[in-house]
This record gives structure tokens, sequence and C-alpha cells, in this order.
């Protein structure tokens, strides 16, 4: 009798163990599921054009980027309504780690960087200079490759590869040479008031943007008088007609 018992218990031990690693198992999965987020739509690509500079739209028209300084601090509403700043995009690890610097800032801009037709998001998560000295902590550098959901996340990402890490203060998109792929145009920091200007290319599965794609330097700021944007990714048909100027 004694070692029935025994092996009663040493049973049920065992169920319960099993038990509770299943339980684990499957709280290990809910949690995964709940932070992933929003699933990329899975259209075939969509028209993608500008109504102006500062304002780009995706999917067909359906969705709107709007970036008011041209800085890269967008704003994007979906078909559906959905409005989201460009900062949503940064996965839970980045705003842990961001969490411990200071005057952290996120910079993004849109465009078909591989030139497959979805519009992709360049997305830079650094932290601002301190005095003269720029601060070598950039968190995030990496393209999120269309499809978007509407957290701004990806199925596909690559690396924006920079030779610093210092502050990127602006970014901008543009299709000078109309090839279907976009120029991705990166203004960072060199310290003392001063900011390096780059343009980054489709590198593989990666965009690069080292020493080699400088193309110079302005004071803090002075990039803000290009008229590099989003035009030259197309014009939108029901794009206002430009005014005419008279003789």
């Amino acid at each position: 009798m004694p070692s029935s018992l025994s092996r009663r218990r040493r049973r049920r031990r065992r169920y319960t163990a099993i038990a509770g690693a299943a339980l684990a198992v499957v709280g290990v999965v809910g949690w995964q599921l709940s932070v992933m987020g929003p699933e990329p739509g899975s259209h075939a690509p969509m028209e993608i054009c500008a109504l102006n500079n500062t304002t780009l739209r995706a999917d067909g028209h359906q969705d709107e980027i709007y970036d008011k300084t041209r800085e890269g601090d967008p704003l994007v509403t979906f078909g559906g309504g959905d409005t989201v700043r460009v900062e949503k995009a940064r996965g839970r690890w980045q705003k842990f780690r961001g969490v411990w610097s200071d005057e952290m800032e996120t910079r993004g801009t849109f465009g078909d960087f591989d030139g497959d037709g979805y519009i992709d998001l360049a997305l830079f998560y650094s932290q601002h200079d301190t005095g003269d000295s720029p601060a070598d902590n950039m968190i995030t550098h990496e393209v999120h490759y269309g499809p978007l959901a509407t957290d701004l996340s990806s199925a596909r990402t690559g690396t924006i590869r920079m030779s610093y890490g210092s502050f990127v203060s602006g970014v901008r998109a543009t299709d000078v040479n109309h090839d279907g792929r976009a120029e991705l145009h990166i203004f960072q920091s060199t310290g003392d008031g001063t900011e390096r200007h780059y343009v980054g290319r489709q590198d593989g599965d990666d965009i690069s943007a080292g020493l080699d794609q400088a193309i110079g330097g302005y004071t803090t700021g002075g990039w803000h008088r290009l008229k590099l944007g989003w035009l030259d990714l197309g014009t939108c048909h029901d794009a206002p007609k430009p005014k005419a100027t008279g003789r």
C-alpha cells in the first residue's frame, strides 16, 4: 500500500510539472503575440506620390504622410483613420534603452528605398549633442521595408550603415535621378555647431550612408534651406497646380 501511494504521488507531481510547463509555454507565446503589434499589410505595391515637398501619399492615396518642418518628424494618417507619429515605429527594446539617456530624439522619413513599389521608413533614434561635443549614442539606425503595419513596424528590416553614432538632426528622401529608388539624405552632428550631409542608397539588404557617401557640411540647421523633398518621387494627379507668376 505505501508503495502504491508513493507511485500515485509521484504521478501527481509529474502531471503537475507537465501542466506548469505547458502553462508557461502558453504564457510566453501569448506575451509574444501581445507585443508583436499589427501585422504589415499584404497588398500589392500601390502608387506613391507627393502633393508637395511636405506631404506624401502612399498605398494608392489611402495613406498620407505630413512633415511640416521637413526635419524628419512626420505624422502618418492611414486610410482607416489611425494617426501615428514616426516615433511609434521604435521597438520596445529601443524605447527601454532610451530611458537611460537624456535628450534622445527620433527622426524618420519615407520613400521607396529598395525600388519594390512599397513605401519604406528610414528611422533614427539618437542622443542630442551635449555642449559642443557630439554624443556617441545612436540606438536606432534602420530601415523598415514596406508594406508597413499601422504601428510602422515591418516584417523586413535593414541597417542604415553609418560611420558615426552622433545625433541625427534631420532626414529627407528624394529620387533625383528618377530610378525608382529613393536616396536618403542624412544630416548628422559633427560637433562644434556643424553637421555633415550624407546621401545613403540601397546596398544589398541595407542602406549605406558612411563617410564615402558624405557630400558636404553645414553649420547646425543650415541644411534647412535645401529644397530637397518628396516631389522627386512623383506628383499626385490631384496635387494643386503651381500658381502662375505672371511676367
